[in-house]
């Protein structure tokens, strides 16, 4: 299977890209970053040859490009770049694969035959544009070299990836597209952040959706703009969130919290942004105003203080609808309940995770929880 880098996708995918199969990223004119081919290569060259096919780049661009994510893929001896802008401009070419006459379907065709018939194991090809070579090579030429590459993709059990800007073509031509791939992925900009919706799927798939970005030097990632962290005075919240987060912003006095705290969490393909709320009463606007534009909300409660566990009832009951976790802290402390104990107070069918956020115990758990849900309420809102 070829991985995206992103768990979430790869699970609405079936596990990832079948070998053998074809997949379209149908991009909306005009977003930024939207080379997603390139950064799902880059999360296979430990298992795959890697054939990236540059219709709109120049080799010295793509490395530049490539650096900004700390990827350089001269120490890559499975990186392998096939050049079909040096030509389209007349400008020589150091790289040992140029497609010659970039006008002509059958020259990128002959390219990548040769790259496939001299390396020794699977490949994943990326395109960076369909579009481009569509542009340049006619448009009905080009899909008809594009089936027959399919076609030599699915014999090999190679897989391939495109990247196409879904520019005003005709119907007729968008018709005949679609036919030519195994699955399609809709891609369009969400505000502050990006949309995936995979449209067509001809394997053990489902037709789900995810919002992500593109962050350097990261790479993609599925984008949560806004959680929440509440929970009853001195239960472990900023602890909590430092412990997930890379870069941490905080507010404390005599060491305790007097003022919102901000993280940015970056864990096994999700980023998110994590707003802390100190618990003293005199929060409880702030607390209800961030909430209510918020994706989710960790509770964080101390798990030896039962008394405390009604005011973190009181506090989640003004979120109704919005995916929750209870995080239950210093599980390493005396007398701390269990998850059963938890859940006959709290009773409903949140998670309770288990945490002690001095130590890490649990935190990251808690996170891709909370994370995973979010992104299955996004789909059925």
């Amino acid at each position: 299977m070829i991985v995206t880098g992103l768990k979430k996708f790869d699970e609405y995918l079936g596990g990832g890209i079948p070998e053998g199969k074809s997949i379209l990223f149908q991009i909306e004119p005009g977003m930024e970053e939207t080379d997603i081919g390139l950064h799902i290569l880059r999360a296979n060259l430990d298992k795959f040859y890697g054939i990236y096919v540059s219709s709109k780049s120049s080799p010295k661009n793509i490395d530049k490009v490539l650096k900004t994510f700390n990827f350089f893929r001269q120490e890559h001896k499975n990186f392998i770049l096939i050049d079909g802008y040096s030509s389209l401009i007349g400008a020589p070419s150091d790289e040992k694969y140029i497609v010659e006459e970039p006008h002509d379907i059958r020259s990128y065709e002959d390219v990548i035959t040769d790259v496939i018939s001299e390396i020794n194991g699977k490949a994943i090809i990326v395109f960076d544009s369909l579009s481009n070579i569509m542009d340049m090579c006619g448009e009905n030429d080009a899909l008809e070299g594009i089936k027959r590459i399919n076609e030599e993709v699915g014999r090999n059990k190679n897989s391939a990836v495109y990247n196409f800007v879904l520019w005003p073509y005709k119907e007729g031509i968008l018709y005949k597209l679609k036919r030519l791939f195994n699955s399609i992925v809709e891609v369009k900009s969400h505000g502050n952040r990006n949309r995936m919706r995979i449209k067509k799927i001809d394997w053990n798939g489902k037709e789900k959706m995810l919002e992500f970005k593109i962050f350097k030097p990261e790479g993609m990632r599925i984008y949560i703009p806004k959680i929440i962290v509440i929970g009853p005075f001195k239960a472990g919240k900023t602890t909590f969130l430092k412990a997930i987060s890379k870069k941490f912003v905080p507010v404390e006095r005599l060491g305790a919290t007097v003022g919102m705290e901000y993280g940015a969490v970056d864990y096994n393909g999700y980023r998110a942004e994590v707003f802390g709320i100190p618990g003293q009463e005199r929060f409880t606007p702030l607390i209800e105003k961030l909430g209510g534009s918020s994706m989710g909300i960790f509770l964080v409660i101390d798990s030896t203080k039962s008394q405390e566990f009604e005011i973190a009832k009181n506090m989640i009951e003004k979120f109704k609808g919005l995916p929750y976790i209870i995080v239950a802290n210093k599980q390493d402390l005396p007398n701390a309940l269990d998850e059963n104990e938890i859940r006959q107070i709290f009773g409903g069918n949140a998670p309770i995770i288990k945490t002690v956020a001095t130590s890490g115990q649990g935190v990251f758990h808690a996170f891709e929880t909370l994370a995973d849900m979010i992104v299955e309420w996004l789909n059925a809102r």
